[in-house]
């Protein structure tokens, strides 16, 4: 058994690539400071915390967006028959991208549904409203009226 997943099984949580690398991040933290206990090392510890946080969050950003563009791309195939809005915003592809946002990405997604909604404006109104649970578009508006809304919403929030 790996050691990384001993010390799960031990801490009671699941071994995950990430969480290997995070246990890696710490005891290379350990190391360095012990074997040197200085303070001036205190800055080359936290200068290899920033760069690996960085490249994650570069990774997740880039694995986000794939996937948003893999979802968005499939529902708009899936559903460009289709005139019923209800059934467009129910298929799968869809949901997904909402359910993205349970993951931590709400910003980001936002971010995406928003520079979707600018350059190939579609549906995404529900999709917006469930991610950010606010909701800019009036009764009265027409579809145009309510992708100025969310767009400029996007504005306002320095989303986009």
């Amino acid at each position: 058994m790996p050691q990384n997943l001993a010390n799960c099984e031990k801490r009671n949580y699941n071994w995950t690539p990430e969480s290997a690398l995070r246990e890696s991040d710490y005891r290379y933290a350990r190391v360095r400071i012990s074997k040197h206990g200085r303070l001036e090392r205190g800055y080359e510890v936290a200068t290899h915390f920033a760069k690996n946080i960085e490249a994650r969050r570069r990774n997740e950003t880039q694995t986000l967006e794939k996937l948003f563009r893999e979802r968005c791309e499939r529902w708009k195939e899936d559903t460009r028959h289709l005139s019923s809005i209800t059934k467009m915003i129910s298929h799968p592809s869809y949901l997904r991208i909402i359910g993205l946002a349970g993951e931590s990405y709400g910003h980001e997604l936002e971010r995406l549904l928003l520079q979707e909604l600018q350059s190939e404006p579609d549906h995404w109104f529900a999709a917006l409203a469930a991610i950010s649970g606010e909701d800019p578009v009036q009764p009265e508006h027409d579809f145009d009226e309510a992708v100025s809304a969310w767009l400029e919403w996007g504005r306002q929030k320095e989303i986009i």
